[in-house]
């Protein structure tokens, strides 16, 4: 009976635990590259796969106050809630296929 009467929280422990664990850390006294405090991984422009899988899950599966409340307490961000990435720029960028220029010069159907 008493399982009854207990609240079941809809967020899985391991999205509570790695959104705890992996968070941005500046080395070099706040000026370095962001790296992740429990892992020293590098992060990147979409921080750690962890953290994002991590916030992914949250974000689908947390009750409106459970989004505020970590909100104000810090443990999101508003960029952790982009579901979305952003497009790749640079090199990873894929090119629009370029028009095919048809030939400049046909050569003259020669029949003997």
């Amino acid at each position: 009976m008493a399982l009854l009467s207990l609240r079941h929280d809809p967020v899985p422990a391991w999205v509570k635990i790695d959104l705890h664990l992996h968070r941005p850390l500046r080395t070099w006294l706040g000026f370095g590259r962001l790296r992740c405090e429990w892992c020293g991984e590098k992060w990147g422009c979409h921080g750690r796969p962890s953290r994002e899988s991590a916030a992914r899950m949250f974000a689908y599966t947390a009750e409106p106050a459970q989004r505020r409340a970590a909100l104000a307490t810090g443990e999101v961000t508003e960029a952790d809630f982009a579901l979305k990435r952003p497009r790749p720029r640079g090199r990873h960028r894929r090119r629009p296929p370029r028009p095919h220029p048809g030939p400049a010069f046909r050569f003259p159907v020669v029949t003997a």
